[in-house]
């Protein structure tokens, strides 16, 4: 143990490293935990037991022991995860050669760090509450390396101070400073960092999707939005069909289209927030547009990121809520007729006596939906397995699915019958909290539908799980499925599965909403209109003079606060002999000199007003006893002077009367 250390400082330490590092175990390797056990037990004993140290040969091989697990874990060392694990490790391990005043503040400084990098993982509003408590506890620990014993009532009153003068200079910092790409934008492995939805879909994807609680991304719209039969938010096109699963069949650079060019009447102007994430494409009605220099127009009313974006994402679209004609070529229609294989003979049957029986294309598509209306399906979160003839399973043996058996088995159907025709993924609804005036769209929320070539017409969308479950699409994904097993599965702690928490659960993310929208999206763009909203021009004199007065100014004013010097507070037993001291003044006149001792008083009483004296005697015996005989007789001492606030004086008989 270090001498410059007192030994009330390795508690602290210790408990202001469990509290930094046990909140990152979700995304650190179990086993660091174990570790950082073990090592805090063996430096515990080291001080208290007089352990030794452990030699460097045993150091080696618990560093090298530790980085195997962290490359095994991860499968590589130069990641964001393993880079935070190496560095909690390295608070963990600098444990076992604490032996200095230096080392210590070495350990309190990376243990900083950490705080700060839990910030890669989380940013919302509990994130910021628990870093608080963080710095609270690493600043106690600051101060108990300068105590002998722990104070820890003052020491929180002391590291609450120091974080509230860092508050205005925090916020201006907040405001001013220019602003960079966030570091959490950083794309995170093992899977942390995707969105939902895949750029690929199987019978039963989106169904496993829907029993998710979490939050997809929140809509803000400039007046009323629209009805929910109408929010298709249209993610990607999948027109490439292997037999079983669906996927993107990307455009050729030379024949991706120019955006489409939105006219100025009946335009929706909404801005939307996606959740934290790896972002490849982008989520709108259509027909939209975007205008960002890092989003392309992919086709087909797709926007698409190219490199992907990663973080909490906001744009702004504009869009109108109608689908125009667009010009196709023959080999684009031909790959939508493409129904590879032979399997599904059943459903190709039926496609074929569609296409015998109406030559339009629109004919067949009202037979299929038809079709689906009349034929005791089932719209179910739980649908069987189905078997190789997957489509021919679904329509004629189960007849239990959800929307992506439905979109994908239409366009089966379609394509089957001559009709050229892809499927759409996306989010169709959403929850709207009319308090806050955004709409909440969940992962449940996640829907496919199809869309069929019309010639003279274009594409049109069309959804068979409207005919089958009508209720879907106008009431939403939550009021049909609710009731349903596996609903929100993988969820179980969701404020959505109670209906009476719903008031509370939006009011929660109105907060989470607003704290999303102000801090973690303020970037350069809502930077540039705050300070010219505050300073009416964007230059560095009035920056500077900004900082001043809202850096500055604050703190000098809390520096003088706390510099000033102040009246020491006096104890319990001096403040009641006061009190006894005025009281006498009050009733004889007679006050201690300067340099008057109260045995001095003491001795004017007696001369001066001696009916007074006993009183005033017991009062200098109980101070006394208070100021030099510590313990139970003190405590005693301490009550009974509290009581002789009130005088008393002998009367003829040498008995007590109260005054």
């Amino acid at each position: 143990m270090n001498s410059e250390t007192p030994r009330a400082a390795v508690g602290a330490l210790l408990l202001a490293q469990f509290a930094v590092i046990i909140p990152l175990i979700p995304t650190l390797p179990l086993w660091m935990a174990a570790v950082w056990a073990v090592v805090a037990a063996w430096y515990w004993k080291i001080v208290y037991a007089a352990w030794s140290f452990p030699g460097a040969l045993a150091k080696f091989a618990l560093v090298a022991l530790s980085m195997f697990g962290i490359y095994l874990q991860y499968g590589q060392w130069l990641g964001l995860e393993p880079m935070v694990a190496t560095l909690v490790l390295a608070v963990v391990l600098k444990l076992l050669e604490m032996k200095s005043r230096r080392d210590h503040y070495l350990i309190l400084l990376l243990c900083y760090a950490v705080v700060a990098c839990r910030f890669l993982f989380e940013q919302q509003i509990p994130a910021v509450l628990l870093a608080i408590f963080q710095l609270l506890l690493l600043l106690i620990a600051q101060q108990a390396m300068y105590r002998q014993q722990m104070a820890w009532r003052r020491s929180l009153r002391l590291a609450s101070l120091l974080l509230l003068q860092g508050i205005p200079l925090m916020l201006f910092l907040f405001m001013a400073f220019p602003r960079i790409g966030p570091l959490w934008s950083m794309p995170l492995p093992g899977g942390k960092a995707q969105t939902g939805m895949s750029d690929e879909l199987e019978f039963g994807d989106i169904a496993d999707l829907s029993q998710s609680g979490e939050l997809a991304f929140r809509v803000s719209f400039e007046g009323e939005p629209p009805a929910s039969e109408q929010l298709y938010w249209r993610g990607l096109v999948l027109e490439e069909f292997d037999g079983r699963r669906w996927s993107r069949m990307p455009l050729p650079r030379w024949e991706r289209p120019s955006a489409p060019v939105l006219g100025p009447a009946d335009l929706l102007n909404y801005t939307v927030i996606l959740e934290p994430g790896v972002h490849k494409w982008l989520y709108t009605l259509p027909v939209a547009r975007i205008n960002r220099s890092d989003i392309d127009y992919g086709g087909d009313y797709q926007w698409l990121a190219s490199p992907a974006l990663t973080g909490r994402l906001q744009y702004s679209v504009e869009s109108r809520l109608e689908q125009r004609r667009d010009e196709l070529s023959r080999q684009r229609l031909a790959a939508n007729l493409r129904t590879p294989g032979v399997a599904n003979a059943r459903a190709r049957a039926l496609a074929d006596r569609w296409r015998m029986e109406y030559t339009s294309a629109a004919d067949r598509v009202a037979a299929a939906l038809t079709f689906f209306r009349q034929g005791q399906f089932v719209y179910t979160l739980q649908p069987p397995v189905l078997g190789e003839d997957n489509v021919d399973a679904f329509l004629f043996e189960s007849r239990q699915g959800f929307c992506e058996h439905y979109a994908g088995s239409f366009v089966f159907l379609m394509r089957a019958a001559g009709v050229p025709a892809r499927l759409v993924v996306g989010y169709q609804g959403g929850e709207y909290n009319r308090d806050g005036r955004y709409l909440l769209v969940h992962q449940s929320d996640a829907h496919a539908w199809a869309e069929v070539w019309l010639d003279g017409e274009g594409w049109r969308r069309v959804d068979p799980t409207q005919a089958v479950a009508p209720d879907r699409v106008r009431l939403g994904a939550e009021q049909l499925l609710r009731g349903q097993q596996g609903y929100l599965g993988q969820s179980p702690l969701s404020l959505r599965h109670f209906e009476w928490a719903r008031d509370l659960r939006l009011y929660m993310d109105e907060l989470n909403y607003a704290w999303a929208k102000w801090v973690l999206n303020y970037d350069d763009q809502t930077q540039e209109g705050v300070l010219r909203r505050l300073l009416g021009e964007i230059s560095v004199q009035r920056v500077l003079l900004a900082l001043l007065l809202f850096g500055g100014l604050p703190l000098a004013v809390i520096a003088g606060i706390t510099l000033w010097p102040r009246k020491r507070a006096e104890s319990k037993e001096l403040r009641y002999y006061r009190a006894a001291e005025r009281a006498l003044f009050r009733r004889t006149g007679l006050r201690a000199g300067p340099g008057d001792t109260p045995g001095k008083l003491l001795r004017k009483v007696w001369q001066q007003a001696p009916e007074w004296a006993p009183w005033f005697g017991e009062v200098c015996d109980s101070f006394e006893v208070c100021c030099y005989r510590p313990g139970g007789s003190a405590d005693q001492a301490l009550r009974r002077l509290k009581q002789l606030r009130r005088p008393y004086r002998a009367n003829d008989r040498g008995s007590e009367r109260n005054v």
